[in-house]
């Protein structure tokens, strides 16, 4: 797909891309932060899960090139499996271990919980295309495209432009900033996004103070209704939409959003919708476990109970597991809903 004329090479920013960590204008007018500062019925994106039967990939872009940490596998007996089989629609057939991907210094920062299976299950995307219903990626935050641009592109993944691009968008009182971005094509035709907004505005999630690095910091998909999930985020997750605009940047435009838990700087989901004429359609295969890609995201509540509530209220299916004490989400019940695009969202309680 072709960008309009938003792009900037890499040797012009090289120049200027030792940047310090922002410093942030006070009172700047910023469309994504929160309306209010009331918490919801739910967090931020706590997690993000990816199956895949090829781990050393993933562990090659999200550890070796996004710098997040990998454990696991993590330790699963046989009544803690059924239980999350019955769950997430896994048949007791497939054979599978969990491994985590968390950033430690960035404890806000969403995390990917990998389920591995033995074999190959079917895959949810068929390319990295920007118009293709699914599941797309994750943003990571960042002080300076161009360095982390360059790492990773040294351990052999390509982006998904030419060059590194430059997006001026407007504040909420119409005043100019940047955006740069690096995108990048992941294993499972998942993309990474390395994303910094310039011109004094915030970072779209907690940053390693060190490193200048975070995220992941968002999860993103491509919608055939923006309208139907946005109802099923605030209706059942009690979500906020922070922005609804139409993205003009590329060939073909696109209408987008970005949803946020109540009082949330980070964690946030972003849904694209293109036109019907412009939509891609997927390999046919759902996305939920256990095909292989991005399959469930997962939120903390502070009731199980309600969540079901309101679900069934909406008319959504749901099923719920009783205690589960694993270390990617720690002791909890939960619940499991689909999502009006097929796609498999988990809250979860916290048990003490």
């Amino acid at each position: 797909m072709k960008r309009r004329n938003f792009l900037i090479s890499t040797a012009s920013v090289v120049a200027s891309s030792a940047w310090a960590p922002q410093v942030i204008a006070q009172g700047a007018p910023d469309h994504i932060m929160p309306k209010t500062t009331e918490s919801g019925l739910t967090g931020p994106l706590y997690t993000v899960t990816i199956i895949t039967p090829d781990l050393p990939a993933l562990a090659k872009m999200y550890r070796d090139g996004l710098g997040m940490e990998l454990s696991g596998p993590i330790a699963i007996d046989a009544s803690q499996r059924k239980a999350l089989n019955g769950a997430w629609g896994i048949p007791d057939s497939i054979g599978w271990t969990m491994h985590m991907l968390r950033r430690p210094t960035v404890p806000l920062a969403t995390q990917i919980r990998v389920i591995v299976t033995a074999s190959p299950t079917p895959a949810i995307r068929k390319s990295w295309s920007r118009q293709e219903l699914g599941p797309y990626g994750m943003g990571f935050p960042t002080t300076d495209v161009t360095a982390w641009d360059k790492h990773v592109l040294g351990l052999g993944f390509t982006r998904a432009t030419p060059e590194i691009e430059r997006f001026p968008l407007k504040k909420s009182d119409g005043t100019p900033y940047n955006v740069l971005e690096a995108t990048f094509n992941g294993p499972e035709y998942l993309r990474a996004i390395a994303i910094s907004r310039r011109d004094g505005m915030a970072q779209v999630g907690d940053l390693d103070t060190i490193t200048g690095r975070g995220g992941p910091a968002y999860g993103t998909q491509v919608v055939a209704s923006i309208d139907a999930m946005v109802k099923f985020l605030v209706d059942v997750l009690d979500y906020e939409v922070r922005t609804d605009r139409m993205w003009r940047a590329y060939e073909v435009p696109f209408r987008f959003a970005t949803i946020y838990a109540k009082g949330a700087k980070n964690g946030h989901v972003a849904l694209a919708e293109y036109a019907a004429k412009d939509t891609e359609a997927g390999t046919g295969a759902p996305p939920a476990p256990p095909n292989r890609g991005m399959a469930m995201w997962s939120f903390s509540t502070t009731s199980v109970d309600a969540i079901a509530t309101r679900a069934k209220a909406a008319g959504f299916k749901f099923s719920s597991y009783n205690r589960i004490d694993l270390p990617d989400l720690g002791p909890r019940n939960a619940i499991t809903i689909t999502a009006p695009n097929g796609f498999l969202v988990e809250a979860f309680e916290t048990i003490p």
